[in-house]
């Protein structure tokens, strides 16, 4: 078996972003019950949401190192793709969370130390402006990193939230400002995590990969020379960035020269639609049909 290595830069990075959040989290906590301040303590909730979202990213990370086996013979990427579809999860558990804390404090509004909150929140700024950073590096190879990079970009935006808040109480006292920026922040939260959610989903769903058209590949694949037409074409992926697949039954002309037929078909998926792993049945006129081909 051929054993394929993630690139192990991305499982420091979310270490990384790991251990800055860990300590913000406590810092961030005991901020937000000192000064009374919803959008603190909501920050530092779902941060801890998010803790355990980059724990569970940084082992997914590391199980996707493990190599290929005869009874794992696609390695364990998709541990990658639980990881995030499980993370985008969490982050509505998140928003959820927010809304049902900001109408609390809507309905009981509470004063608010606003200068210590400010200077907590201005510091969670730059914690998280860190952590972002560290995972920005590695976001496109997977969308478990994405998935810990939009957890920590969440994080971020909460700390803007309540820099806002408290800039509004500071000088106004008008401290339905915290809840209500809460409610913008859940918002966000919940709009960013949505595309997360769906492109892990149609991975488990093993969907065609959203920058392949199936209908284009089969035409290019009936116009190659010796090719009568196709059925049973299956296109997915075991990831996204990674391992992408094609299976199909494709009926040929008498006289066809197939070894040189097969070696086009590669060529051109993997060329042309970026499709490197490939399993086609070479047919002639007649071959019987399994139940489930189509």
């Amino acid at each position: 078996m051929h054993e394929h290595t993630h690139p192990p830069r991305s499982t420091k990075y979310i270490g990384i972003a790991l251990g800055i959040t860990i300590a913000f989290f406590i810092v961030e906590l005991i901020g937000g019950i000192l000064t009374n301040s919803l959008a603190l303590l909501t920050d530092a909730w779902h941060m801890l949401n998010h803790i355990f979202a980059l724990v569970f990213a940084l082992i997914a990370a590391w199980l996707a190192l493990r190599p290929i086996t005869m009874k794992r013979t696609y390695g364990y990427y998709r541990a990658e793709i639980l990881a995030a579809f499980l993370n985008g999860i969490f982050l509505w558990a998140v928003a959820v969370f927010i809304f049902y804390q900001a109408i609390q404090r809507i309905q009981q509004p509470a004063p608010v130390e606003s200068l210590n909150m400010l200077i907590i929140a201005v510091l969670g700024l730059l914690a998280n402006g860190l952590a972002a950073v560290s995972l920005s590096r590695s976001k496109d190879e997977s969308l478990n990193v994405r998935g810990a990079f939009l957890h920590v970009v969440a994080d971020t935006l909460g700390s803007v939230g309540a820099i806002s808040a408290g800039l509004i109480m500071f000088f106004t006292e008008w401290y339905l400002a915290d809840p209500l920026i809460s409610i913008m922040i859940g918002v966000l939260i919940f709009y960013s995590s949505g595309k997360l959610v769906r492109d892990s989903l149609n991975v488990l769903l093993e969907s065609v990969p959203s920058h392949i058209d199936v209908s284009v590949l089969e035409h290019r694949i009936v116009g190659l020379k010796g090719v009568k037409r196709v059925h049973d074409l299956h296109v997915w992926c075991i990831t996204p960035t990674k391992m992408c697949c094609m299976s199909g039954h494709v009926v040929v002309e008498k006289g066809t020269n197939r070894k040189k037929l097969i070696t086009t078909l590669i060529d051109v998926m993997k060329e042309e639609f970026g499709i490197d792993h490939t399993t086609i049945q070479l047919e002639d006129e007649g071959y019987p049909k399994a139940v489930g081909e189509h």
